[in-house]
């Protein structure tokens, strides 16, 4: 197995049903492994491209036969709540769009992601309650996330005609955001520093530096942050020993040695890229002509045209305007934003795309119902997670580090708000779905930890 060979205390039998179910999970998270940011000549309209058309069936595809293999155990608590929850507010966002009269095909467009979202929240709520191994779920999803960031680089120095010189969000996957989480969690949990840890870090090494995105900074601060928080429970439940922190501390000075050698190595082979961090951390304002960062200008300007759509009609603070809806940019912000950009382009007009920001499209889009919604989905993946890992401390197994992988994403992807929309990213929704329903697989072995007897062996349960 990819992550982890050793057997479980607490192991389920490999029944036909779970290895098909293996199957068809691989299939699910590698259907978007290949996507990618559209032309931005297909980005304004609401057609998509055959690709992502065969992607969308892949996914779909795949999702039907998870579900037609367990839906006897579609009602299986905690995990039914979530899909409960979130089934309830996907159809109150699309009734809520049809009923202002917002065009169909762009509510489906903007809906997309947090249906895959959804999507992603059944099939690994049934894969765990099936008795599918956490390792094992979690193996395609690192394998979806690798290839994502790769091919964003590879598709946009190829078909894109990206240059090192110039390039950023092009070739952006905020997949490294997931690879940040699952690298903190393998570093610092892991009994041992395993191979997949080291490619996987540098994966997003590589991916951090040619972006030039000062963003990836947050979810490696939220990462390391929430691990450390992980930790300490872990060793409050029983389950770490303080014993263990410097053998779990040493694998830092392996991946801090191996972002200094890359570092070093673009120095040396792409000094303009280190140029060009230097620029983006500390002159990037002064450079583009405007007192004020130009990316934060954008999103300000955004936010502040939402918030005077909104006060024009007070009532749509509580159910918005419908997911797809038109808004556009502050024309005040519009002078400063264009000593950057060319004046013939046309800025912030007849915009309807899921903004720069979750919190305000949100509340533009869905009102405080949804804004309330979005809220309630976090808390309830970080309570989750973190009880799925209270629950199984006393016989923690193997795979008892990636109880907490929900709950350390769900930071990284948190950080990723404060300057971006997340749900905007068809991968990364998917992602967001299936760490969300990830704690039912431990909650379901943390229900069968009674009938282990360590003294015994493991145990084989049915």
């Amino acid at each position: 197995m990819i992550l982890d060979d050793s057997e479980d205390p607490v192991s389920f039998p490999r029944t036909g049903i779970r290895v098909a179910v293996e199957v068809l999970f691989w299939i699910f998270m590698l259907s978007f492994s290949l996507d990618y940011r559209a032309a931005e000549a297909r980005a304004g309209g609401a057609g998509a491209g055959l690709d992502q058309l065969v992607f969308l069936a892949a996914a779909m595809g795949s999702t039907a036969g998870i579900v037609l293999l367990g839906w006897r155990r579609i009602t299986v608590r905690p995990g039914s709540w979530m899909l409960a929850f979130w089934g309830a507010f996907l159809a109150y966002m699309l009734l809520n769009a049809f009923a202002q009269g917002v065009n169909p095909g762009r509510s489906l467009r903007i809906i997309l992601p947090l249906m895959l979202c959804f999507a992603g929240m059944i099939n690994v709520h049934l894969a765990g309650c099936l008795g599918v191994r956490p390792a094992r779920i979690v193996a395609p999803i690192l394998a979806a996330a690798c290839i994502n960031v790769a091919w964003r680089m590879i598709q946009g120095f190829l078909f894109k005609g990206a240059e090192l010189d110039t390039v950023r969000t092009e070739v952006l996957s905020l997949a490294t955001a997931w690879l940040t989480a699952f690298i903190a969690c393998s570093v610092l949990l892991r009994p041992r520093l395993h191979w997949t840890a080291i490619a996987a870090s540098g994966v997003l090494f590589v991916g951090i530096i040619v972006t030039i995105t000062r963003s990836l900074i947050l979810p490696i601060a939220a990462a390391g942050a929430t691990t450390g928080l992980s930790f300490l429970l872990g060793v409050k439940w029983g389950a770490f020993q303080w014993r263990d922190v410097p053998r779990r501390l040493a694998p830092l000075f392996v991946m801090g040695a191996l972002g200094i050698f890359a570092l070093l190595a673009t120095w040396v082979l792409q000094p303009h890229i280190i140029e060009r961090w230097n620029e983006r951390l500390f002159h990037y304002s002064n450079l583009r002509n405007t007192t004020r960062d130009i990316s934060w200008l954008t999103r300000e300007a955004e936010a502040s045209a939402i918030f005077k759509i909104l006060d024009s009609d007070p009532v749509h603070y509580l159910y918005g305007n419908g997911i797809g809806a038109s808004y556009y940019w502050d024309s005040a912000y519009l002078p400063e934003i264009y000593l950057v950009y060319p004046k013939d382009e046309q800025l912030g007009v007849d915009v309807w795309f899921a903004g720069h920001s979750i919190w305000t499209y949100s509340l533009f889009s869905g009102g405080i119902i949804a804004l309330l919604a979005v809220v309630a989905l976090f808390i309830m993946t970080i309570i989750h997670s973190l009880a799925a890992a209270r629950a199984n401390a006393a016989l923690p197994g193997p795979d008892y580090w990636i109880a907490f992988l929900p709950f350390v994403f769900a930071a990284c992807f948190l950080s990723l708000t404060i300057t971006s929309n997340p749900f905007d990213e068809r991968l990364l929704a998917l992602m967001f779905g299936v760490m969300a329903t990830l704690p039912q697989a431990f909650f379901v072995r943390g229900s069968w930890i009674h009938a282990a007897d360590p003294a015994s062996g493991p145990q084989r349960l049915p």
